[in-house]
């Protein structure tokens, strides 16, 4: 079992990343979560993986941090969930706002995920929610940022969360990075559009 990777990050693909260990390029497949957050190539990266093993294939998964591997795992848990819907789950929602999703039952956000119908948002609720445990109160407090609406439609704030959403980034990224601009920008004149996109793109990429 490969537990992590550390060297060099060679190719950046747009689902996956070949990492350099000592002249051995590891090719992981990840998360949009974690892709945003990869570092330029030449640079050094650690990935904590995941190894699926088949009769005809070797394949390795590679995340960020801890938090998004677990949930990896878990997901996997379910019957009828592979390593492909797994992945699709944490590149639309982040780990925080899928625990609480299931501990609310909210199928309605869990059908928002590509690939995941009623039926299977419903088995996910059924056989997680005594797994996934309680959030901290601000963890709660951040999540639930992501089951709402991103903002009012008209705003400066709004533009700019339409304008991240339209970059591919999830609804609940996008919720908490306009939360964290609008704290920011509380007490000084509203800011221009193209300076909150290129803020929220810092946020993002730093993962809130």
């Amino acid at each position: 079992m490969i537990g992590y990777i550390r060297g060099q990050v060679a190719v950046l693909g747009e689902d996956q990343v070949i990492v350099d260990v000592a002249g051995v390029g590891y090719r992981a497949f990840v998360p949009h979560s974690t892709r945003v957050r990869l570092p330029p190539v030449g640079e050094e990266v650690l990935l904590w993986t995941f190894l699926l093993v088949r009769e005809d294939a070797l394949t390795l998964f590679g995340f960020k941090d801890q938090d998004e591997y677990q949930l990896f795992e878990l997901l996997q848990s379910v019957s009828g969930i592979g390593p492909k819907l797994a992945l699709s789950i944490l590149s639309a929602v982040t780990p925080e706002t899928f625990r609480l999703a299931v501990a609310r039952e909210d199928v309605t956000l869990l059908t928002k995920v590509p690939g995941v119908g009623k039926k299977t948002a419903q088995r996910m609720c059924l056989e997680l929610k005594d797994k996934v445990g309680d959030l901290p109160a601000p963890a709660a407090a951040r999540a639930a940022a992501g089951l709402v609406a991103v903002t009012a439609a008209g705003d400066v704030y709004g533009d700019a969360a339409e304008a991240l959403l339209g970059l591919g980034y999830s609804r609940a990224e996008v919720a908490m990075a306009v939360e964290k601009l609008r704290q920011g920008q509380e007490d000084g004149p509203e800011p221009r559009l193209e300076a909150l996109v290129r803020q929220g793109l810092t946020l993002l990429a730093r993962r809130l």
